[in-house]
């Protein structure tokens, strides 16, 4: 009977834990893994700790069009940060998220520093090439060094959200 209530317990525990991603440093040309940066989980962006990822403070929190910045360390939403519109990522003001100036903006998996209300494209910032994110330069988006490297399933909003920060 004790056995039947502990695997009922340890069941409702597994169901109710909430998917979790790491996102950690990468080196070099070929993406060699390092620390721990960022841990997604529950539609937060907490900051990790040591090599291993544990949960540090939240820095963001998000849904699937906004990003908002964390008021405290727990997770509470705080003022915006980010708002996505199609492949266009722009800052956003205020508790309502208003919409600012381009930020982002993405081509299939290359990602491109944007300016003003209409999203002009400038430089390449970034290449997404499977769960490695490379730094990139010039028109053509040519891929230079690796800086991130994903481990486990990440809202694109949520991956924006961390590249802007870069």
């Amino acid at each position: 009977m004790r056995a039947g209530l502990v695997i009922l317990a340890l069941l409702g525990a597994f169901l109710c834990h909430g998917q979790r991603a790491i996102i950690r440093y990468a080196y070099g040309p070929f993406g060699t893994v390092g620390d721990a940066a960022y841990i997604v989980e529950n539609e937060r962006i907490y900051q990790a700790c040591g090599p291993f990822g544990s949960r540090g403070p939240c820095l963001f929190v998000f849904n699937k069009e906004e990003v908002y910045r964390s008021s405290d360390a727990f997770g509470s939403k705080g003022q915006g940060h980010l708002l996505a519109e199609g492949d266009k990522i722009y800052r956003c003001e205020g508790t309502f998220c208003r919409k600012g100036t381009c930020t982002l903006l993405l081509e299939g998996p290359k990602v491109f520093r944007a300016d003003g209300a209409f999203c002009n494209k400038n430089e390449a910032a970034f290449l997404i090439e499977g769960n490695t994110i490379f730094l990139a330069e010039g028109p053509f988006c040519n891929k230079t060094d690796a800086i991130l490297q994903v481990q486990g399933e990440v809202p694109m909003i949520a991956l924006m959200a961390i590249l802007a920060g870069l």
